[in-house]
């Protein structure tokens, strides 16, 4: 919502995708892919303001504790 209410809108679409595509998972790979095409965002050559930036690094930490979750083990908790 931010990003279109600030005219963000390449990032807008860039996210707009990745949340469709994760209402879609149905895997830990896929999961892992989503993860992997956030982490990209640096790349991407879209601009972000600070709170957007702020936003993306809140995602990835959320993303990585999900991520952990799925590895645990019993035979190696975390």
């Amino acid at each position: 919502m931010h990003l279109n209410a600030t005219d963000q809108m390449a990032a807008s679409g860039f996210f707009t995708k990745l949340f469709v595509d994760l209402n879609a998972v149905a895997s830990e790979e896929q999961l892992l892919e989503l993860f992997i095409e956030l982490s990209t965002t640096a790349f991407l050559g879209i601009s972000f303001d600070e709170i957007a930036l702020q936003q993306i690094d809140d995602i990835l930490i959320t993303a990585e504790q999900v991520s952990e979750t799925f590895s645990v083990t019993g035979e190696n908790p975390q």
